[in-house]
């Protein structure tokens, strides 16, 4: 993944903290958003049916919550990976689209920004 997926107002996304929003304006620009993305597809496809958690890619990784919630999120709402209704550990689990195996899964509400006014 050569450019990052910017869903929310041209940006990777941000908590709505002016620190929060440069460091996302920074990250997408130096490249730090397209290499987490791109790890984050790998390590979700590498689990095959079995999935990721936010938690299970934070450890993997050594990202904070934002950083993994944040990939994954973005990956979803791009149709890249799919969020099961299912938990493991009280977390929702991602699974490469090609790994869904007829379980249910969640679908993405729209939702506006209260920071950019887009659509999340």
């Amino acid at each position: 993944m050569n450019q990052p997926i910017l869903p929310y107002a041209g940006t990777s996304g941000w908590s709505g903290s002016d620190t929060s929003k440069e460091r996302a304006i920074r990250e997408d620009k130096d490249g730090t958003t397209s290499l987490r993305q791109s790890q984050t597809l790998v390590h979700v496809r590498h689990q095959l049916e079995r999935g990721l958690t936010w938690k299970e890619l934070a450890e993997i990784q050594n990202w904070h919550h934002g950083q993994a919630s944040g990939a994954l999120s973005v990956l979803h709402k791009a149709g890249l990976i799919s969020r099961l209704n299912e938990r493991r550990n009280k977390c929702a689990v991602y699974v490469a689209n090609e790994h869904v195996k007829g379980r249910p899964i969640s679908i993405r509400k729209i939702k506006t920004c209260k920071h950019c006014g887009g659509h999340l």
